[in-house]
């Protein structure tokens, strides 16, 4: 019984997707807010794009199909969010 409530959790807490629920959705409101870049919100922006591309490169070096998947997934978004971000800040 214990260890069948333990996999539920195991499964709803799963650390692959700890950045689909962190990083992304902070790297989305801050790139689509209207206004240009504080010092906080430009710091913020670094520590998410950081984030996002050492989950994807840890998750890239798994070898299963999926985690390798969604590391690339984590890849491509710190590259979009950078390069956005960084046009933002820069204009």
């Amino acid at each position: 019984m214990v260890s069948e409530e333990k996999k539920k959790w195991d499964d709803r807490l799963n650390p692959l997707y700890f950045p689909l629920f962190t990083a992304i959705p902070v790297e989305g409101w801050l790139t689509l807010k209207a206004s240009p870049f504080s010092g906080v919100e430009v710091t913020l922006f670094i520590i998410g794009v950081l984030f996002l591309a050492f989950a994807g490169a840890v998750e890239t070096n798994s070898e299963e199909g999926k985690h390798r998947a969604i590391g690339y997934i984590y890849l491509l978004s710190a590259l979009l969010f950078g390069s956005i971000g960084l046009f933002k800040w820069l204009t």
